[in-house]
C-alpha cells in the first residue's frame, strides 16, 4: 500500500494541487494531512475546501487550532521580530477572511489520529502527539523519540511542524516528518510517500514544482509579505535539562 504523507500546506492552494496531482500520477492508494492547513500563505478557505472535498484524513496544526480559536499567536517561533510581525498579521488576516463554516472545521480537527494498515499501528500528530506547537527536530536526542515510542507504542509515526524531510527508525518504530506543501527558500511543494508491504516499509520523499510567483502575487493584494512562505521555523530552544529540544 502506498500512502501519501502531505503537511504544513500553509494556505498555499497551487502548492497543494501540484501535490495532489503528483499523488495521483503516482498512484497513492490514501493521503493524510498531518496539519497546519491554514496561516502564512494567501488561501486558507480554499485549502480547507481542497481537503474538505477530498475527505482527507487531517489532524490539527498549531496555526489551525490558533485560526478556528481567534488566538492572538499562532504557537510558532520565528527567528526575528520582523517576522515575528508578519505571522502576526498572517494570524489576523486569516481569521478575518475566513468562512465561519471552514474555521468551524478546523477546530474540530483532532490534535492526534491513530489508524491501522495492514496489521501496523500508525499516529499522526503535528508536533508531537502532546503539543502541536513543540519541534520534534530530527537532531534531537535519539531518547525523545524513544520516549514518545514507549508511550504510544506505534509502529508509525507521521508529523509536521519543523519542515523538515525525515525518515528516522528508533527501535522498531518509523519516525517521518513529511516535510512542508506550502512553505519553503526554493518554492517547491515537499511531501512523503509511505511504502506499506510485508515485512518491509519504507519511505521517500519527493518535491513538486508550483507557480510560486503568482502565490507571491497573491501575498501582496492581501499586503502580506512574501517572505512568509520561505522563512523556516526558527532555530529550537534548549529543553529544561540544558539538551537541544
Amino acid at each position: 500500500m502506498r500512502i501519501a504523507v502531505i503537511g504544513d500546506i500553509h494556505a498555499n492552494l497551487p502548492a497543494l494541487r501540484a501535490v495532489l496531482a503528483d499523488i495521483a500520477a503516482i498512484g497513492c492508494d490514501a493521503i493524510w494531512c498531518v496539519g497546519d492547513v491554514v496561516g502564512r500563505g494567501p488561501h486558507p478557505n480554499e485549502v480547507v475546501e481542497e481537503l474538505r472535498r477530498l475527505d482527507i484524513p487531517t489532524v490539527q496544526g498549531n496555526w489551525d487550532e490558533a485560526v478556528g480559536m481567534e488566538r492572538e499567536q499562532s504557537g510558532s517561533l520565528w527567528s526575528s521580530s520582523a517576522s515575528d510581525a508578519s505571522g502576526r498579521a498572517s494570524l489576523e488576516w486569516t481569521v478575518g477572511v475566513m468562512d465561519q463554516d471552514h474555521r468551524a472545521w478546523l477546530r474540530q480537527l483532532p490534535e492526534t489520529l491513530r489508524t491501522t494498515v495492514e496489521g501496523r499501528s500508525i499516529l499522526l500528530f503535528h508536533g508531537t502527539p502532546i503539543k502541536r506547537n513543540e519541534y520534534l527536530w530530527a537532531d534531537r536526542p535519539s531518547r525523545a523519540f524513544a520516549r514518545i515510542a514507549s508511550d504510544e507504542g506505534d509502529d508509525l509515526f507521521c508529523y509536521g511542524h519543523t519542515h523538515e524531510t525525515v525518515h528516522k527508525l528508533v527501535g522498531q518504530s518509523h519516525f517521518v516528518a513529511c516535510g512542508s506543501v506550502g512553505c519553503g527558500a526554493h518554492a517547491r511543494a515537499r511531501y512523503a510517500v509511505v511504502y506499506l508491504g510485508q515485512p518491509d516499509l519504507a519511505v521517500g520523499f519527493r518535491a513538486v514544482d508550483y507557480d510560486s510567483t503568482g502565490v507571491a502575487a497573491d501575498l501582496g493584494r492581501v499586503g502580506l509579505p512574501i517572505e512568509l512562505l520561505s522563512v523556516p521555523p526558527a532555530p529550537h530552544p534548549l529543553e529544561p535539562d540544558g539538551s537541544p529540544a
